[in-house]
């Protein structure tokens, strides 16, 4: 589980991210030490932070960063130099936000930043994490505060660390720096600080850091899966193992967070055959004269459908969909709408490629392998021990059809989901050997 906490200089992100990780027993880390670290690097090895082709040599063939965990307490490593306590310096404060504003040093740590998180169950701290480094991340917090109170908390903050230096330092000062930071921050081109759409904000003005943290584990808490859905998954996984031997290919093509899974229909049996398959809350769309089926209706509104009217426009149906993947989660389609009679991939509906031409979501191509044998459209009752799968291919990005002519995007999008799916087909019929496509 990835949780994104973003705000201004001030606001107690570091704090309140180390007591949440030490609370869940989560990974912590802090990208603004990243950002402090290469600012660091670049003004002691005299680099020009204005020179594009300078700095990325500087960083791709000079510069080392390494960090060392002891719990939650971390060291930070340049080239072996210990810099844990000099990148939090005021000069360097001074300093990060005009260099690590710059374009091309945010795509060159964007990457490695998310190599830090892989497979973690992690937060991170930042002030673009939920906004463009994890923007499929599972929960969002954004925090904020007056400024004068963010003022205030720095003054003691310097305090409490610099005691000897309580002389130099000036309330003012201090205010007008923070005030600096935030435009600079807010302002810049790339990754500007602003809340995720699908943040949760805080205020913590007037809050102590026990209460902002007792506010979002209550959040954590409402974002995982509700105990029914939990249930009716484990009920569903157990049925399909036991009597059809279910099995899933390709799960490393599960991207973290939103994105649209499109998959070939052939049975009542599909939607459980892909939920059980992911380990997160999905959602699906489905046509409303299925939510009038005994037993049928329970359960798929249990695994979070969505009733499609067919009186119900086309704006509806991409605003409730949008809706859905602007929270983080993933939505289920059956491009072709309808089962097929045969087994055999249908002409997919336009509606589909439009959906996400509007939405600009990653699209996973599914197939599901065996359902139609076990319970097909001419079947009332569900025939055992058959064998069914489920295989997910490779992710398909939206960026590949941005370049398309407005005109031929939407056959384009479909051409390729059908591709996609009749390439995982083919793969499972061929005997499920090496990767998925």
């Amino acid at each position: 589980m990835i949780i994104t906490i973003d705000g201004p200089a001030g606001v107690g992100k570091s704090t309140i991210a180390k007591m949440l990780a030490s609370k869940l027993n989560y990974s912590y880390f802090d990208t603004g030490a990243m950002y402090r670290a290469v600012t660091y690097a670049i003004i002691k090895n005299k680099i020009d932070p204005e020179s594009e082709k300078d700095v990325l040599n500087f960083l791709k063939n000079n510069f080392q960063y390494k960090i060392e965990e002891d719990g939650l307490k971390k060291k930070y490593f340049v080239n072996d130099e210990d810099v844990t306590d000099i990148i939090r310096s005021n000069y360097i404060t001074s300093l990060v936000s005009s260099i690590s504003s710059k374009k091309y040093i945010r795509e060159t740590l964007v990457p490695i930043q998310r190599s830090f998180v892989a497979d973690k169950n992690i937060i991170c701290e930042g002030r673009d994490m939920g906004t463009s480094v994890f923007p499929n991340a599972d929960l969002k917090i954004y925090l904020t505060a007056r400024v004068s109170v963010r003022a205030e908390r720095r003054f003691r903050e310097l305090i409490d660390k610099y005691p000897q230096d309580i002389a130099n330092l000036d309330r003012n000062k201090i205010l007008e720096d923070i005030q600096k930071r935030d435009e600079i921050d807010s302002t810049r081109k790339v990754s500007p600080l602003r809340k995720a759409e699908d943040a949760y904000l805080i205020d913590t003005s007037n809050l102590t850091i026990d209460e902002v943290v007792k506010r979002i584990l209550k959040r954590i808490k409402k974002s995982k899966p509700r105990l029914i859905y939990r249930f009716i998954i484990a009920i569903s996984k157990f049925f399909l193992i036991t009597f059809y031997g279910y099995k899933v290919y390709g799960r490393e093509n599960l991207i973290k967070g939103a994105a649209i899974i499109t998959s070939n229909h052939v049975s009542f049996l599909d939607p459980p055959a892909i939920a059980v398959a992911i380990d997160e809350e999905i959602h699906f769309l489905a046509k409303e004269p299925l939510f009038k089926i005994p037993i049928f209706k329970n359960l798929i509104r249990i695994l979070n459908s969505h009733p499609i009217s067919e009186k119900e426009s086309n704006i509806q149906t991409i605003k409730k969909t949008n809706n859905i993947l602007r929270k983080g989660y993933k939505v289920l389609l059956f491009p072709e709408g309808a089962r097929s009679e045969d087994g055999q991939l249908t002409k997919l509906l336009p509606g589909v490629g439009f959906l996400i031409s509007l939405t600009k979501a990653t699209i996973i191509p599914a197939y599901i392998h065996g359902a139609h044998e076990a319970w097909n459209k001419k079947k009332k009752f569900p025939k055992l021990f058959k064998k069914i799968s489920c295989v997910f291919g490779t992710p398909i990005r939206y960026e590949e059809f941005e370049n398309v002519d407005k005109e031929l995007r939407i056959p384009y999008i479909l051409t390729r989901i059908e591709g996609a799916i009749k390439n995982l087909q083919k793969w499972s019929e061929d005997g499920f050997k090496g990767n998925p496509p």
